[in-house]
């Protein structure tokens, strides 16, 4: 999969943009109307989810602050049995995920691996196989290094805009706050990890995330 990865960059910058970075947001773009069905079903899941934890949720909370030990077991698996889900229906959201993962594992091996990329610039990016640079600084921070990056500053602004957008309308607002502070915990380690990743897996990992954010506002949960 790493390899058509690859074939398919080389033939968009060949034969269509002669530019690495032009290729690379081209097939950012395809690939996310390739993967778009799963997105359909990933939503639709997850409004399935929803809508059962809707009815759940307040049923649990109050089942265990009344109930506990066996009786309290009992009367959450009745719960459960009465709405016709097992207890890990909350987990049919990730089968999405789970198909995308090899994909995305394969964009990032064949990105982190081709020498075409080696000396290619883009917009600021010097080098699209190093991290982009616009400054330094006196010291060396650990992780951080003492280069300043720009694109790893802009996937985060593009995660948590994201975030901000992000509706749940069959979740209560104290659920859907809940997922947001994740989410904002999920950019922070993003960018603490992306930080040294050669500039052309940031680029690609933020253009995703725009294509997402677009996605996001168009299929609603």
């Amino acid at each position: 999969m790493a390899r058509l990865v690859e074939a398919t960059l080389a033939f968009l910058q060949a034969n269509l943009f002669h530019s690495w970075g032009l290729a690379i947001i081209v097939f950012s773009v395809v690939l996310k109307i390739v993967l778009f069905p799963i997105g359909i079903l990933t939503v639709r899941l997850q409004r399935g989810v929803s809508r059962v934890q809707a009815i759940l949720v307040p049923q649990l909370s109050e089942i265990k602050a009344n109930y506990d030990g066996e009786d309290a077991h009992n009367r959450i698996m009745s719960a459960h049995k009465v709405l016709g889900v097992s207890p890990f229906y909350s987990l049919k959201p990730l089968l999405g995920v789970f198909i995308q993962v090899p994909v995305w594992i394969a964009v990032f091996n064949a990105l982190g691996e081709m020498p075409q990329l080696a000396g290619q610039s883009f917009l600021w990016i010097d080098d699209l196989a190093y991290p982009d640079s616009f400054g330094f600084i006196a010291l060396s921070l650990p992780l951080f290094g003492s280069k300043l990056s720009v694109l790893p500053v802009c996937m985060v602004v593009v995660m948590v805009c994201s975030t901000a957008l992000f509706r749940n309308r069959h979740l209560a607002t104290a659920e859907v706050n809940a997922q947001k502070r994740n989410l904002y915990l999920m950019a922070a380690a993003f960018f603490i990890l992306f930080y040294p990743f050669p500039a052309v897996m940031v680029m690609y990992w933020t253009l995703a995330n725009m294509l997402q954010t677009v996605q996001q506002q168009i299929v609603k949960i």
